[in-house]
């Protein structure tokens, strides 16, 4: 513990990586030191005093390129598995216009000209690879500037965790059993009714012609095995059939109907709403084996999805 204090009190704010041509820069630097000392000669000692001087303006320069900086990630609502997401990064500086900046994390992100207090998000695509928890660990920003003989750079610390849900697998035809009906597929056949807009509403079922009353969701009802619990049955490719309960998830969002979820001894209940969705996707992300689904009679009168 006492290391680690020492080490944190010693440790450098800034790192620093000579470019190509600062390696350059240094070696003639120090041949000219070497030549000077040898010969007594005062022009050479003329040469190394500029080229000092050189180095401290550079210093000094990148120095308030990266001061007060400040920087956070801007993640996409929602991260698949073998997806490329779009991440993007809002950075500022409130007191200095900053230059020639590089953001890296995944890969680097060029931001030529920052103005002062005006924030910039730069954007890039990562491809997570496999579903679950990700962590997320520190952002670092470069800079070469005033000269490009070195890069300094300065690290945030943006630790989170993210959920990276399973791929989406399309299914095209469904076996639903229940009180709805029993049949395959799932297509709305009439609209049921409207009900007050509630947060997390598709926007393509919302009544625009009655705006001036306030936001009104249309209600669809219709299509065997279009409203129910999706149903994962132990056995089988688990990442298969997470996938396309991922999916099913997803559809039955968009067509603006109560959905849930069973796997295993886990039931989400019924809901329509964007946060309801996330929810099943997070834990969609995170099963690692399905066992047997607990009664039916939990589900009530919702028609079952079976995956």
């Amino acid at each position: 513990m006492r290391f680690k204090r020492l080490f944190k009190l010693f440790k450098p704010p800034r790192g620093f990586k000579l470019t190509k041509p600062g390696r350059i820069f240094f070696a003639f630097m120090t041949a000219i030191i070497v030549v000077a000392m040898l010969t007594g000669n005062n022009l050479l000692f003329m040469i190394l005093a500029f080229m000092l001087a050189f180095m401290i303006v550079s210093g000094i320069e990148s120095e308030r390129n990266l001061r007060h900086l400040e920087i956070e990630r801007v993640l996409p609502a929602e991260i698949y598995a073998g997806i490329p997401a779009r991440m993007g990064y809002r950075i500022k500086n409130p007191k200095n216009a900053s230059v020639r900046l590089i953001i890296s994390e995944f890969e680097d992100l060029h931001v030529e000209k920052l103005p002062v207090g005006e924030g910039e998000i730069a954007f890039t695509e990562h491809t997570f690879k496999s579903r679950g928890k990700a962590a997320l660990g520190r952002i670092e920003v470069f800079t070469s500037f005033p000269y490009g003989l070195f890069k300094k750079s300065i690290r945030f610390d943006a630790f989170e965790d993210i959920f990276v849900f399973p791929r989406p697998a399309a299914v095209k035809n469904i076996s639903s059993s229940g009180y709805e009906g029993i049949g395959e597929g799932f297509s709305a056949d009439s609209i049921s009714h409207i009900r007050p807009y509630a947060p997390g509403d598709p926007s393509s079922m919302i009544v625009w012609k009655k705006l001036h009353q306030g936001l009104f969701t249309r209600v669809v009802e219709g299509g065997a095995g279009l409203k129910g619990v999706i149903v994962i049955t132990p056995g089988g490719n688990i990442e298969e059939k997470l996938s396309k309960a991922c999916y099913l998830t997803s559809e039955l969002f968009l067509r603006g109907v109560q959905f849930g979820l069973s796997a295993g001894p886990y039931y989400s209940g019924l809901g329509l709403s964007r946060q309801h969705k996330l929810d099943i996707l997070k834990r969609l992300a995170v099963i690692e084996r399905i066992s047997e689904p607990p009664d039916e009679s939990l589900y009530g009168k919702a028609a079952r999805i079976y995956v």
